[in-house]
């Protein structure tokens, strides 16, 4: 079996139209019916493209040695590989998210962490935000208090100037 033959099996294997593909890639129906019967050759950006986009074992499209689907915890890597490459045209935001986070204290991380964990739970955005729950402050001395107020003020200032000196694709 080439791997036109492999492109062809895939698609029916999960049940897709030759549109379905072509609109998943971002290329024509032409485009994906001629690499299909072999007049036009299918280029390594676009087996890269595909076996991300359905998930789909490289070694398996261009040899056919090994299984089709990628393993799921093999699929999960690669996503996240996918994620902070810098072809990613939301790689400096999540750069910016990850170093942001990587700085955070522990309190700070539990809130954040935790907001990921009720949005996911929920399966999409949740409808409000949950406000962070303020220390009780009532038992602190007023230069306690100072400290407290200097230091989320540090942290906000950190990270306002940390995303403004990302440099673009680096």
């Amino acid at each position: 079996m080439e791997m036109k033959d492999r492109l062809k099996a895939f698609r029916k294997y999960l049940g897709l139209t030759q549109n379905d593909v072509a609109d998943r890639l971002h290329i024509r129906q032409t485009h994906v019916s001629a690499m299909e019967n072999g007049t036009k050759n299918i280029t390594d950006r676009t087996i890269s493209d595909i076996c991300r986009e359905f998930s789909i074992s490289e070694e398996w499209l261009r040899t056919g040695s090994g299984d089709m689907r990628i393993p799921i915890e093999n699929e999960a890597a690669a996503a996240v590989s996918d994620l902070v490459e810098k072809s990613n045209p939301l790689y400096d935001v999540i750069k910016g998210i990850m170093v942001a986070y990587q700085k955070l204290d522990g309190p700070s991380r539990e809130v954040i962490d935790q907001f990921i964990l009720d949005a996911v739970s929920q399966r999409g955005r949740p409808q409000n935000a949950p406000e962070p729950t303020a220390p009780d402050l009532s038992e602190l001395t007023i230069d306690e208090k100072v400290e407290l107020y200097r230091q989320e003020l540090e942290r906000e200032k950190k990270v306002a100037g940390e995303s403004q000196a990302l440099p673009k694709n680096a």
